[in-house]
């Protein structure tokens, strides 16, 4: 629910235009004359949704950090392009971020928004493990009931057609963990992520993208709640 204080109204017709126009004009001459419209049009609404989206995780997600700052839960725009001259100097979408607990991003579970010119897309979980992660994760689903409570969180979130789940990345088994056959896929992952990819839709445009957001954040909830308790994200 929004708050007196808030201005977010939701996105506008324009912050996806923007999107579209730099996909085809994805070069520093353009962007640069563009930068007020990329503020003014990205950036503000995007920092506007990062406070009234924090507000409603905490319902859901305990320790949830939303900070409407770039290089925060607002990705930034700029390509690493040090190694890869062939790449596109700007990123063509929009990337915000909820992340859980005390540690850096990359290092914890969260939800992802990520408005791309012509598609939505919505995640949450930890797309790949850092070493101490995995073996965390490799340690938790060992576990029978553990391990039970995971499979069950994720075949709810099969049965929706909409929604897609992380698939096993290694080949083998590995070494030092003995499973039950049911566990095997599991502990051959190396990241677990819940997403779903679809059309704009005409929520977008308005304050209701918020309750839109949340309640598909809402299904993915369990995932992430149980790699924050699980595989010991909080801790310092």
């Amino acid at each position: 629910m929004l708050t007196k204080e808030s201005q977010f109204e939701g996105f506008s017709a324009e912050t996806v235009f923007f999107l579209k126009n730099l996909k085809e004009n994805n070069n520093q001459e353009w962007f640069l004359a563009r930068k007020k419209d990329y503020n003014k049009k990205v950036i503000k609404p995007a920092m506007e949704f990062v406070v009234e989206m924090g507000k409603m995780l905490e319902k859901i997600s305990s320790e949830i950090n939303a900070e409407p700052k770039i290089n925060r839960s607002i990705r930034r725009i700029y390509q690493d392009t040090r190694n890869m001259s062939d790449q596109d100097p700007y990123k063509t979408f929009l990337g915000i971020c909820f992340w859980q607990g005390k540690r850096k991003t990359h290092d914890s579970p969260g939800y992802y928004f990520e408005l791309r010119p012509e598609a939505l897309y919505l995640a949450a979980g930890n797309k790949i493990f850092s070493r101490k992660n995995l073996t965390a994760f490799r340690q938790a689903v060992s576990k029978q009931e553990i391990g039970d409570q995971l499979l069950g969180i994720m075949e709810k979130l099969k049965s929706k057609n909409d929604y897609k789940i992380s698939k096993p990345f290694y080949k083998r088994i590995p070494e030092g963990y003995k499973v039950s056959d049911k566990f095997e896929d599991l502990i051959r992952f190396n990241g677990l992520l819940a997403s779903t990819e679809i059309q704009i839709p005409p929520e977008l445009y308005s304050q209701n993208i918020l309750k839109f957001v949340f309640n598909i954040f809402k299904d993915f909830a369990p995932l992430e709640n149980w790699l924050y308790k699980h595989v010991h994200f909080g801790e310092e």
